[in-house]
């Protein structure tokens, strides 16, 4: 996916050059199509709400959070198109994709209530991500300026990874290892704000702002093992919850 970012890149500088030779100095109208690349740097959090017993008999029921920070770089490209109206007033559509290694790890060890000694860590990623939003914005000083709020729909796929290591778990104390690892297209939603600025009559500068929400996803439903913070968790519930804080630069080809 991020190779695919540079090959978008290069094309977008080809489409946009001869912009730089038509710079004006008068109003910009926004109206009409624009397509665009985008860079930038994304961080936020993994949550896994967790659920279950302390005991492999069930008598002593837990709860908590395993939380992971994130952060990576994303980079892409972007379509919409914008309507101004006469009283300076832009409204548009945008569709965008981006390459993303926004990750996080958390490892724990500890012993359970057996004495058994563990260990086990949770890998996640966002392998890409891509918004549908709308956005309203105001073109201010000579229409050069929109400064604009956005909200839409947001998607991905959430690749996680999780480990389990025990050193004598097993039937008569052997050692026991697990280790699993699954990727799920995940739906959300996004909201934020931004600014544009039109350089010339076709090229305009972004920088943007967006929180992201992708929702949950089970992991385990009641019949597995999961290494909490500091112990065991038998018969376990696990849920995964993903969000992003995204941070962008990007140029638009406006046609």
């Amino acid at each position: 996916m991020l190779r695919n970012v540079s090959v978008i890149a290069a094309m977008a500088a080809c489409v946009a050059a001869p912009a730089f030779a038509q710079s004006s100095s008068g109003a910009v109208n926004w109206t009409g199509p624009y397509v665009g690349v985008n860079l930038g740097y994304g961080g936020g959090a993994f949550n896994y709400p967790y659920s279950g017993t302390a005991d492999a008999a069930g008598t002593n029921p837990v709860a908590g959070i395993l939380r992971q920070s994130s952060s990576g770089v994303v980079g892409g490209g972007q379509i919409g198109y914008n309507l101004e109206t006469p009283g300076g007033l832009v409204m548009g559509l945008e569709t965008d994709l981006d390459g993303s290694n926004i990750n996080g790890t958390a490892s724990f060890a500890g012993v359970d209530s057996l004495g058994n000694a563990s260990s086990g860590d949770i890998r996640s990623r966002i392998d890409y991500l891509g918004t549908l939003r709308g956005r309203v914005g105001e073109a201010m000083f000579n229409g050069r300026f929109v400064p604009y709020v956005t909200g839409g729909l947001a998607y991905g796929d959430v690749r996680t990874s999780t480990g389990f290591n025990c050193t004598s778990c097993g039937v008569e104390g052997a050692a026991v290892s697990n280790f699993g690892s699954q990727t799920t297209g995940r739906t959300g939603w996004t909201v934020g704000a931004g600014t544009d600025y039109a350089l010339t009559d076709h090229l305009s500068f972004r920088a943007e702002y967006l929180y992201v929400d992708l929702g949950h996803q089970n992991l385990a439903n009641g019949a597995s093992e999961f290494e909490g913070p500091g112990a065991n968790v038998y018969n376990a519930n696990v849920l995964a919850n993903t969000n992003a804080n995204v941070m962008r630069v990007g140029l638009n080809y406006r046609f």
